[in-house]
């Protein structure tokens, strides 16, 4: 598999042509003959992301000297300067990126397997983070800077897939924006076959039953400050309940099921948790408190994404809200590709995809950047 890892990886997961379509429906294609192309700056902006905090010019030396297209035709080619790449970056935009992405962004595995389904259901976990982003006057502009912050802030929500970690679907936006309005535009990436696993910030009348209403089936937590009124109790020791929207006769049933988890000092921490399957029998309480447990999946995802893939604590490099939403979409491409590698290793070793720990699988890619197919 070594010819598919470093910037290898990114051209097999993002091939020449679906590049080259991605800036043709965005409308990116140049005009004239470039020293950097739309194509190139596209691989570039993700292999940016292998080499977080390096410059410009030191990241496309290398990218040149890996991909394997670039082999034919960059003889005597001189790297423009960091100021051409950062203005060549502004000429692509986000559009391409975003394209590319949302091409990538499905599930990945097949059914049956059990770190990934449930009773047939395929579980899907959805959760937020945020991100500081260099404080100029135009990322002021596009993101607010939280109360006491210094830095303007974007959040991200995304949907990944449990068990692959593979993402199905994401949004971000000025931190203001909030995790539920993100998640409101997600909703048409849910199908009937999936079991979506949500934390307590994400649950309100509008938009569980807007969720509930695309045919996935939910499962919930719930904070302390929703009241739920028992309706019936049920022979697990679940019971029905609704929950009740603003306007008159707004009602919509669930399933509650309650329990407790003891961390190692012995301290109990409650949980409720509400769902749409209500039937006992096809949907045990005890599966369902334990496939909850699975969220912490999308937990490990950003992770990965905000430690492994970027410097800890770092904040973006762009000073342009365009040059930002640019990033992350470039970051989401790069994990996606990074995850297809170890989803197919995890196939060919017969082992769950959680077991093949990402870290190592990124220094290789990124050893193999400085090393593969240099003279």
């Amino acid at each position: 598999m070594t010819d598919d890892v470093g910037v290898g990886l990114l051209a097999t997961t993002f091939p020449d042509v679906m590049v080259r379509a991605a800036i043709e429906a965005t409308g990116k294609r140049e005009q004239r003959n470039r020293a950097l192309p739309a194509r190139l700056m596209v691989y570039l902006t993700m292999a940016l992301w292998l080499n977080f905090g390096m410059g410009y010019v030191r990241v496309l030396r290398s990218l040149l000297s890996g991909l394997r297209w670039a082999r034919g035709g960059w003889e005597g080619y001189t790297v423009p300067s960091d100021g051409a790449i950062s203005r060549a970056r502004d000429r692509l935009g986000s559009a391409p990126m975003r394209a590319l992405f949302e091409a990538t962004a499905k599930p990945t595995v097949a059914d049956g397997h059990d770190g990934v389904f449930w009773r047939g259901l395929r579980k899907v976990a959805v959760d937020g983070t945020v991100f500081d982003v260099p404080a100029c006057e135009d990322n002021r502009a596009a993101f607010d800077t939280p109360s006491g912050g210094v830095l303007p802030q974007v959040c991200l929500v995304a949907l990944a897939e449990c068990g692959s970690m593979a993402l199905i679907g994401a949004a971000f936006d000025s931190i203001e924006v909030g995790e539920r309005a993100l998640l409101e535009r997600l909703l048409d990436k849910l199908t009937s076959d999936m079991l979506v696993l949500a934390d307590r910030g994400f649950p309100s009348y509008t938009l569980f039953t807007a969720a509930a209403r695309t045919g996935a089936h939910l499962l919930w937590r719930v904070s302390d400050s929703f009241t739920l009124p028992v309706k019936q109790r049920l022979e697990d020791g679940t019971y029905l309940s609704e929950l009740k929207g603003k306007r008159r006769g707004e009602r919509v049933s669930v399933r509650v099921i309650e329990y407790s988890v003891a961390d190692d000092d012995g301290v109990s921490e409650v949980f409720a948790l509400i769902t749409t399957l209500l039937d006992p029998e096809q949907a045990p309480a005890i599966e369902l408190a334990q496939i909850y447990a699975d969220r912490w999946h999308v937990e490990i995802l950003f992770r990965l994404v905000k430690v492994d893939l970027r410097t800890s604590g770092g904040v973006l490099r762009s000073r342009s809200a365009e040059g930002v939403r640019q990033e992350l979409w470039a970051l989401l491409c790069v994990y996606q590709a990074l995850r297809s590698l170890v989803t197919r290793a995890a196939v060919i070793a017969g082992v769950d995809p959680t077991r093949i720990s990402f870290p190592p699988v990124l220094d290789a890619v990124k050893d193999s950047v400085r090393t593969a197919f240099s003279p």
